[in-house]
C-alpha cells in the first residue's frame, strides 16, 4: 500500500516534524550558548507548572525573563515535536485512538493535585506513562487487526521512541545538576562535582543525540514524500550504490566531528586552542593535552577529512546520477554546506566563539546532518 497516495497528510506532517527538529535544535544551540539552560531548576515542570510558569522564586513570567525565556521555549517547542512525532505516529499506524487516550492520560495527571501529590510527580506523570500507553495501545491495535506491520511503521515508532528519551536525557540532566548545585551547597564538593561530571556527559549526549533523531526524521520524511515514488518508478542508477555508501560514510564522519564539538562545547573547552590555522607557535600545539587534542581533531583534522570526502561524494553524484537532479543538487548543496560551516569554525575561534556566528554554526551542521541523511535515503531508493 502507498500510504502517501491514501493520506497526502503523512508528507506534509513528517516534514513539519522535521521543520520544528530544526527549530528545536536552533533554540537548544541558544540555551547552551547564553549557559541558560538551568533558569530552571526543575524538569519537565517550573516549579510544579507545566506550560506557563512564573520565574523561581518570584511571580516574574517566564516570557519576561531572558534565560528562563530561552530555556522554556526549548521546552515547549520539544514537547510541539513529541506531540508531532506522536500525531505521525498514530496516523500511520491509523490508531487515533492511542493518540487521543494518551493526551488524555496528560491532562487527567493534573487531578493528582487535588489528591496531594506533589508538583514533581505530577509533572512527571503527565509525560512518562502517557508514552508508555500510547506505544502500548498502538502494538495492541496493530496485533488485533492482524496487519504486519511496514518499514515505515517501525521506523516512526523508533523515532518516536527517540523522542521520549531525548525527553528523559534533558529532564534527566536538570536534575542531576540541580542535585549537584545542592550537594556543592552542602559543602559536598565530591558528590557535587561527580554530579556535575554525570550532568554534563548527559548534556554531550543529549546534543549529539538530537542530531541523530534528526537524520532519522528526515530519512522518515523521505520515505513518506511523493518524491520516493517518483523515484522508484524511475530507471535504477548503477553508480547510485557508491553515493550511498559515500553518504553513510559522511554520516559517521559528521556524528564523529558533532560528538567532539559537543564535548568541547558543554565543557567551555571551544577556545583551548584559541587560535587558526595555527595552533600557537607552529601549526602542532606545543603540549598535548586530552582536550587540545579532541580540538585539534575537531577544528584541524576532521574538517579537511570531510572536505576531501564531500568534495569526491560531489564529483561522484555529478557524473553518476547526471540527469537526475534530486541526487545531484544534493551532493552540491552538501558540498556548499560544508564551505560555509569550515568558514563558520574558524570565524568561532577568530571571534572568540560570538554568539550569533556559533549558534549559526550549529545550526548549518544541522542542515548537513539533515541533507547528508536525504541523499543517503534517496540514493538506496534509485540503487541498481
Amino acid at each position: 500500500m502507498s500510504t502517501t497516495i491514501d493520506n497526502p497528510w503523512l508528507s506534509r506532517l513528517s516534514k513539519l516534524c522535521v521543520l520544528a527538529t530544526l527549530f528545536l535544535i536552533f533554540l537548544g544551540a541558544i540555551v547552551t550558548t547564553y549557559d541558560a539552560g538551568m533558569a530552571a531548576p526543575n524538569a519537565p515542570h517550573v516549579d510544579g507548572a507545566f506550560l506557563n510558569p512564573k520565574t523561581p522564586g518570584t511571580d516574574l513570567p517566564w516570557y519576561k525573563n531572558p534565560p528562563l525565556l530561552k530555556e522554556h521555549s526549548h521546552r515547549l517547542v520539544a514537547m510541539t515535536v513529541g506531540l508531532s512525532m506522536g500525531a505521525l505516529t498514530a496516523m500511520l499506524w491509523r490508531n487515533w485512538t492511542a493518540f487521543f487516550v494518551a493526551v488524555a492520560f496528560m491532562g487527567a495527571a493534573s487531578l493528582g493535585k487535588k489528591a496531594g501529590l506533589s508538583p514533581e510527580v505530577v509533572a512527571q506523570l503527565r509525560v512518562w506513562p502517557a508514552m508508555g500507553i500510547f506505544i502500548g495501545l498502538l502494538l495492541a491495535g496493530a496485533k488485533r487487526r492482524g496487519e504486519k506491520i511496514s518499514t515505515d511503521q517501525k521506523l516512526v515508532l523508533v523515532a518516536y521512541i527517540a523522542t521520549c528519551i531525548q525527553a528523559a536525557l534533558g529532564s534527566l540532566r536538570v536534575e542531576i545538576e540541580t542535585a549537584s548545585d545542592l550537594a556543592f551547597a552542602a559543602n559536598n564538593a565530591v558528590l557535587g562535582a561527580q554530579k556535575l561530571a554525570l550532568a554534563t556527559n548527559i548534556r554531550t549526549f543529549h546534543g549529539v543525540f538530537a542530531q541523530v533523531f534528526l537524520a532519522l526524521i528526515v530519512v522518515i520524511a523521505a520515505r513518506l514524500s511523493p518524491i520516493w515514488k517518483q523515484l522508484g518508478d524511475r530507471p535504477k542508477l548503477d553508480g547510485a550504490q557508491k553515493i550511498h555508501v559515500m553518504a553513510i560514510a559522511l554520516q559517521w564522519l559528521y556524528i564523529i566531528q558533532l560528538a567532539c564539538a559537543a564535548y568541547l562545547r558543554h565543557r567551555g573547552l571551544g577556545l583551548v586552542i584559541p587560535t587558526w590555522p595555527s595552533a600557537g607557535a607552529g601549526l602542532l600545539p606545543e603540549q598535548w593535552t586530552h582536550a587540545v587534542g579532541i580540538h585539534f581533531l575537531h577544528s584541524r583534522v576532521l574538517p579537511i577529512l570531510i572536505t576531501g570526502h564531500v568534495i569526491g561524494l560531489a564529483i561522484v553524484c555529478a557524473k553518476r546520477a547526471a540527469g537526475e537532479v534530486r541526487i545531484t543538487r544534493l551532493g552540491w548543496g552538501i558540498l556548499a554546506l560544508v564551505v560555509i560551516q569550515v568558514i563558520l569554525g574558524v570565524m568561532v575561534i577568530w571571534k572568540g566563539r560570538h554568539p550569533h556566528i556559533t549558534n549559526t554554526h550549529v545550526m548549518v551542521g544541522a542542515f548537513i546532518c539533515a541533507c547528508t541523511a536525504l541523499l543517503a535515503a534517496r540514493s538506496w531508493r534509485v540503487r541498481a
